[in-house]
């Protein structure tokens, strides 16, 4: 039964429709209310600034199913190489639910599996390479969990490659978005899942089979490039979508929705993205920001630089009042540092700030040595040591020509 919006018909459509606790970089500003979705969980975030646009029950624990193998993927391209060839195992072979239809014994690239695995859903495939990565499934599942914790997905737990149900295999809606953020910042993993047919070896028939991407969103929605699809009988629909336009992506993820519902509830989110938000780069790592004086250097002033980037996603009615505030130092004293802040340039609309980034000196600026008390010191000492020199040797020239005086008389008087 397709479940389509919040009507307040039944309690169970209720149940999956809760308004969404809006998450926003500027909490004054008002716009369009998100959608209302079936799915129990949901998030849309902004994969270039982290923003997260929109949320409903975002750090409700849930299975995932398949929407798993987005990191099985990432740790494969991260530690594999597409050209690494894999010989299927009897235990991969064997894998229960969706497969891409190995058999023990064959011979693959790994890029051809990570086709099966994303495009097909493939749990064979999902544990071949895990046993590729990591030599055994469950060195990689720790892999698994290890990643997660670094890419600040708290709240998710792995028991596997694939997505099977399994008590201790959970995750979040945000924590998905976290884990495929990750992902779609590689080339390789958005070249994968934007993919909708790929022909592979199918060397138990001595032929080439067509593989379909399960994702229907990279047909019917304009823009999709990916991400992954998933379903069992516990974690029902799930789906991390991505969509770009104009070089503006967003990233989708809906847990436990129903039927078609998991199509229209992630067209719906980024549909409310592309209506609402666009990202701005406000700041270039290296970005030039004027110069600062200098006291006592080799040059008088030094030339400020951003030390990093700064890109924001903001509501596209606002994102022209962006106000820029210039802090710097008002002097500098010689020796600076290249690399040494000196003041900071902060960003903000409607008076809340949107973030800050320091600004740094670009280059070394010495301080000249004459201007070192230790260098008159030197210097003086150097006078003295010269002089005492000149008034030691001209001393001694003294004495040997009273010696030599002395000899040449001596000389005369035994003549």
């Amino acid at each position: 039964m397709r479940r389509s919006s919040f009507s307040g018909r039944t309690k169970g459509l209720a149940f999956f429709t809760a308004i969404f606790t809006l998450t926003l970089l500027i909490s004054t500003m008002a716009w369009a209310a998100p959608p209302a979705l079936v799915g129990q969980a949901a998030v849309l975030m902004d994969p270039e600034t982290g923003a997260v646009l929109a949320a409903q029950n975002p750090d409700e624990r849930l299975p995932m199913a398949s929407t798993t193998k987005i990191m099985t993927a990432l740790l494969a391209l991260e530690r594999g190489h597409l050209s690494d060839k894999i010989t299927i195992s009897r235990e991969a072979a064997g894998q229960e639910g969706s497969s891409m239809y190995t058999s023990a014994g064959e011979t693959y690239t790994l890029e051809e599996l990570l086709y099966g695995l994303l495009l097909n859903s493939g749990n064979d495939a999902a544990w071949a390479i895990a046993e590729h990565i990591a030599g055994s499934v469950p060195a990689f599942v720790t892999l698994m969990n290890e990643r997660a914790r670094e890419l600040g997905a708290v709240n998710t737990h792995f028991a596997n490659p694939s997505g099977l149900p399994d008590p201790a295999h959970y995750s979040t809606a945000r924590d998905l978005a976290l884990i495929a953020k990750a992902a779609v910042a590689r080339p390789d993993f958005r070249r994968l899942v934007a993919t909708k047919a790929q022909e592979v070896p199918w060397p138990a028939k001595g032929e080439k089979r067509l593989l379909i991407n399960h994702n229907r969103l990279l047909w019917r929605y304009d823009g999709a490039d990916g991400v992954k699809t998933g379903y069992t009988n516990e974690a029902r629909q799930c789906l991390v979508a991505s969509a770009t336009r104009g070089g503006q992506r967003f990233l989708a993820v809906v847990l436990k929705s129903e039927g078609n519902s998991i199509w229209t509830d992630a067209e719906r989110l980024l549909d409310y993205g592309f209506a609402n938000f666009i990202t701005r780069s406000l700041v270039r790592p290296g970005e030039a920001f004027g110069t600062v004086p200098v006291k006592g250097g080799e040059s008088e002033s030094v030339a400020v630089q951003a030390q990093t980037g700064l890109a924001v996603t903001v509501p596209k009615e606002k994102s022209d009042r962006i106000e820029r505030s210039l802090k710097l130092t008002d002097q500098l004293a010689a020796p600076v540092a290249a690399g040494r802040e000196v003041g900071e340039v902060v960003f903000t609309l409607g008076g809340e700030e949107l973030g800050r980034v320091p600004l740094v000196a670009a280059a070394d600026v010495a301080r000249p040595v004459r201007r070192n008390w230790w260098f008159w010191v030197l210097v003086a000492l150097g006078v003295y040591t010269l002089g005492y020199l000149v008034v030691s040797w001209d001393l001694r020239r003294r004495r040997q020509r009273v010696r030599w005086k002395r000899a040449v008389a001596r000389y005369r008087d035994r003549e």
